[in-house]
């Protein structure tokens, strides 16, 4: 199969409706299992739903996800899939969670050329490809207009982060911040112009998780940095782990590291 949008289209919302089917089994077994088994029963059995799908598809693929590595054929293109991101939000019945995954033509972020990011309970989906843009439910979004970091929406993780020093700045200037605790969903809520950024200096992010996120957000007008490199990238593997900062547009993400260094 060809990386024709379309076909990768169908592909990645198959993969995505064979997680949530999977999920939807599942969850009545919330609270009868030890929470961490039932972290791992939920992400394990979501990556198999992917693996299938692409099997079932016959596809040249290398899957990249954080619960394993596969490559099937001569592993021509390469999926980037976090299966469930949120789990910990899932596995106790908080919003929200999400199935992510992106297909590129390389190893690297800089070669993707599709993603999807789904909803795994509301079923709501964001898609990006070069020809359609960035969609939500098949309507075009758009990144907020610009607006000053002391009165914008700030998503901010520090989930474990044992020192805050880093991030004091930005919580002391910032007058709304909130945290969702799924990256890739927070990433397309600045796609869509819901947030005005998203700030992760924790340096524990995996690239799993947020490189379907960033597509959309590029997508949609929005710009970010990795590890400080304005509109980096990072290779397409388990082991990459980055420091993150993503916004509406430029002028924001150079506030935002004023704001950082003083």
């Amino acid at each position: 199969m060809g990386s024709t949008s379309l076909s990768w289209h169908e592909v990645l919302h198959e993969a995505a409706s064979a997680v949530r089917e999977r999920i939807r089994r599942l969850l009545p077994q919330r609270g009868t299992r030890p929470f961490p088994a039932f972290k791992v029963l939920l992400d394990r059995n979501a990556h198999e739903a992917i693996l299938e799908t692409l099997r079932r598809r016959a596809l040249s693929v290398r899957l990249v996800s954080e619960e394993g590595e596969e490559t099937l054929g001569a592993g021509e293109f390469t999926v980037t899939a976090d299966p469930v991101d949120g789990t910990t939000n899932l596995a106790r019945g908080l919003p929200p969670s999400v199935v992510s995954m992106s297909a590129a033509r390389g190893a690297h972020q800089s070669e993707v050329f599709a993603a999807l990011v789904s909803d795994l309970i509301g079923g709501s989906s964001y898609w990006a490809d070069p020809v359609r843009g960035a969609l939500r439910d098949g309507r075009p979004i758009r990144v907020a207009a610009p607006v000053s970091y002391g009165e914008g929406l700030v998503s901010m993780d520090v989930s474990k982060m044992a020192d805050l020093s880093a991030v004091a700045p930005l919580i002391t200037r910032a007058r709304h911040i909130r945290s969702a605790g799924c990256a890739a969903s927070s990433l397309c809520r600045v796609a869509e112009g819901v947030l005005d950024a998203h700030v992760d200096e924790r340096g524990t992010i995996r690239g799993t998780d947020v490189s379907a996120g960033l597509f959309i957000l590029g997508q949609a007008g929005g710009a970010w940095t990795v590890d400080g490199s304005p509109f980096g990238g990072f290779p397409l593997l388990r082991e990459t782990r980055i420091r993150l900062t993503a916004a509406s547009g430029t002028e924001l993400l150079e506030e935002i590291a004023a704001c950082r260094s003083r």
